[in-house]
């Protein structure tokens, strides 16, 4: 029986997902792209009306053929349009040295951080010398915490402040923000000092939009009437309204380390729950009487009131789209697949925003859902429990291990961990997010009543109280995480594989899974190999870019020294965001922090005296003020010099001590001092690396 034609929806989204793929490293001209689907439609559209001269059963093929190669170009048109960077009229173009105004739309909701508020505007006119330009693009704004009352969504801006490009990641395995911001079409970024910042208009965004931002602020100053405060505020309005700018790093880092953190990122369960609600509460309109379309209207209404209250946030539109289209489909009594309306929401939502398939957590998300939908019916065949409570817990746990089966490989691809109490996280959260909504829902719609909303409040306080303990006495449990993994690309897609062939010859026992599962496994032992080979040969010197500080690490193989100041060296914590991606990806799990005024004179890896460093065969100085140079007229051969901490040294003497070396000035020195280094080495033509502004130094010995 053939199976591929029940899905049209899953047949066209992939052609159209290969399409954007393409675009992201291949650009093609719209209008050429264009043309090329015009021809196409042309061509096919003349051979179906010719009928059977040109067209038989036998070359049914070419009208497949040729859908998919125009879905691959649909999607290669859609990714190019959206790139607003490679439009004539973005406001990039018109950056110059010369004096210029920016105006700008504030298109989202300030957030504030830890020393300054962040929002995203629309620049859509530029002044420069006295011509005013139309212009496009969205430009990430920074301004500080205490420069002026807070703005807010449609609000319409004017300044003076040079713009910079979002820089690329400064260290080897950090955070591309770079990239997570080009995926929103974001690809500059300016901070504006109190009193810079003028604000000439306001309610000129969407209409729709900000009525959203204003429902969610209204609840939100519901909980605070009611006292709600603290690490319950934090997470009441993540699980309730997904508003989770008030979760600190240690809340994350503990629903995270449960295997917990969905619960707070409102998406998939959040509005299913929602939708069975709506349900339940409309029973009535089942009736043969009520007219068809009502039931399915009035829950698809409730499901994108509470998309409005949480902000309209994108990953409760996913899945408000998600069960939206579900609920026309009963209403249809259409008894398609549910795979296929998944395929139908993840296609439209990428026709409007092709680069959300890039975004983890939209990858997270249609990855947890459908692992559900494929998984879970051929799990629970295993075992159907007759009491209600039992089978009730064993749904949860099929839905768990599918969901985790699904996710896995994003989750340790992105992140580097995996929720070893996963199972037992879920087995508490789950029920409990089912009655925090509940809760919340009762809490929110009368708390008009005082009495009621006082008593709503506690007992919503002690639910919220009751999850963290309980997710915090998960995370702290032996062996709770398993961190630092590292996965490839390759390795991903491999697992992937072998998870589907693996649970296709168990559902089907045909043998062509069998081979399917050992090249998979060919596959993974062939990358796992490549990696541990690359890393058992690895020797390189890492100057890291750590602001206001020096880090310097020494690697040969697995083994790892890191050279630090003494400001780090007792902080050490200062250290894991920009070194621990780098640590997970050459696999160094042990690094010895040791500092630059110490002396190693037996170490198996380098010798250290007096911030002279020998490697292998290659030598370096570290200059700091704790390391004097040499009497005058004596010269030292070394290969590079490393100058941290605004050494009072100038260009002049430091190339006559260090004749034919190369300096790297690391970012514990200022600007100023930098500066005037990067000068006067390159009036002497003596070769200078600036950390600071290019980036860690990075030297591979192999």
């Amino acid at each position: 029986m053939r199976i591929w034609p029940k899905f049209p929806f899953v047949r066209l989204l992939l052609p159209f997902l290969a399409g954007i793929l393409i675009a992201r490293f291949w650009f093609l001209d719209q209008l050429l792209l264009l043309t090329i689907i015009f021809s196409l439609l042309c061509i096919t559209s003349f051979l179906h009306l010719s009928g059977k001269k040109y067209m038989v059963y036998s070359r049914r093929w070419v009208f497949g053929l040729a859908l998919n190669i125009m879905m691959i170009l649909l999607g290669m048109l859609r990714f190019s349009g959206f790139n607003e960077l490679r439009y004539d009229n973005h406001f990039s173009r018109l950056i110059s040295e010369k004096a210029m105004v920016w105006s700008g739309v504030v298109i989202d909701q300030p957030a504030s951080r830890t020393n300054s508020i962040r929002f995203t505007i629309k620049v859509d006119r530029a002044l420069v010398s006295d011509s005013l330009f139309e212009t496009r693009g969205k430009l990430m704004v920074y301004i500080p915490l205490d420069s002026m009352a807070p703005l807010s969504y449609g609000d319409r801006i004017v300044f003076a402040e040079p713009l910079s490009r979002v820089r690329e990641p400064a260290n080897p395995g950090e955070f591309d923000y770079a990239r997570y911001l080009a995926n929103k079409n974001v690809f500059h970024q300016v901070f504006i000092p109190a009193g810079r910042l003028l604000v000439t208009g306001e309610n000129e965004g969407n209409v729709l939009q900000k009525f959203a931002y204003a429902v969610r602020d209204r609840f939100l100053s519901i909980f605070t009437r009611y006292n709600i405060s603290g690490k319950e505020f934090a997470v009441a309005s993540a699980l309730l309204i997904g508003y989770d700018d008030m979760l600190d790093p240690d809340q994350r880092k503990e629903f995270s380390g449960a295997g917990a953190m969905h619960i707070l990122c409102v998406s998939g369960l959040h509005v299913g729950i929602i939708f069975l609600l709506a349900d339940k509460l409309f029973f009535f309109l089942r009736r043969p009487k009520s007219p068809r379309f009502l039931r399915p209207l009035v829950i698809i209404a409730i499901i994108w009131l509470y998309a409005l209250i949480t902000g309209l946030a994108p990953s409760v539109m996913r899945a408000s789209l998600m069960f939206s289209l579900v609920a026309v489909g009963g209403a249809l009594n259409r008894k398609s697949h549910i795979l296929n309306t998944l395929s139908a929401s993840a296609f439209i939502l990428l026709l409007v925003n092709p680069a959300m398939i890039f975004e983890v957590g939209f990858q997270l998300s249609y990855a947890a859902v459908i692992g559900i939908v494929v998984f879970q019916p051929q799990f629970k065949q295993i075992y159907a429990p007759v009491h209600k409570l039992p089978a009730y817990v064993w749904d949860i746990i099929l839905v768990s291990v599918a969901a985790q089966l699904a996710t896995a490989p994003i989750s340790i691809l992105y992140f580097h961990q995996f929720p070893n109490y996963f199972l037992l996280a879920n087995l508490l959260v789950i029920p409990l997010a089912g009655v925090l909504i509940y809760t919340g829902v009762v809490f929110v719609f009368l708390s008009f009543i005082p009495a009621v909303g006082k008593i709503a409040a506690l007992v919503l306080v002690w639910e919220v109280k009751f999850l963290n303990n309980a997710v915090s006495f998960i995370e702290q449990l032996p062996g709770a995480v398993s961190r630092e993994l590292f996965l490839s690309s390759l390795a991903a897609i491999a697992l992937y594989v072998l998870v589907l062939a693996l649970f296709g010859w168990w559902v089907s026992r045909r043998k062509q899974w069998v081979y399917v599962v050992l090249i998979s496994l060919l596959l993974l032992a062939s990358d796992y190999a490549r990696v541990s080979i690359t890393r058992s040969r690895q020797q390189l010197v890492v100057v890291h870019q750590i602001n206001r500080g020096t880090a310097i690490s020494f690697i040969q193989g697995k083994h790892h020294l890191l050279l630090t100041d003494s400001v780090l060296s007792l902080s050490p914590q200062k250290l894991d965001y920009p070194l621990q991606g780098f640590k997970v990806k050459t696999g160094l799990h042990s690094s010895p922090i040791v500092r630059l005024d110490s002396t190693l004179s037996n170490h198996a890896m380098l010798y250290l005296n007096q911030g002279m460093v020998l490697f292998d065969d290659m030598r370096f100085a570290i200059v700091s003020r704790k390391h004097r140079l040499p009497a005058t007229g004596r010269q030292l051969k070394v290969n590079y010099v490393i100058l941290t901490s605004n050494v009072w040294y100038k260009a002049v003497e430091l190339a006559l001590y260090f004749p034919g070396a190369e300096f790297i000035i690391d970012a514990s020195n200022s600007n100023r001092r930098t500066t005037q280094w990067l000068e006067d080495f390159r009036k002497m033509n003596v070769p200078c690396y600036n950390v600071r502004d290019n980036g860690a130094w990075i030297f591979r010995m192999n």
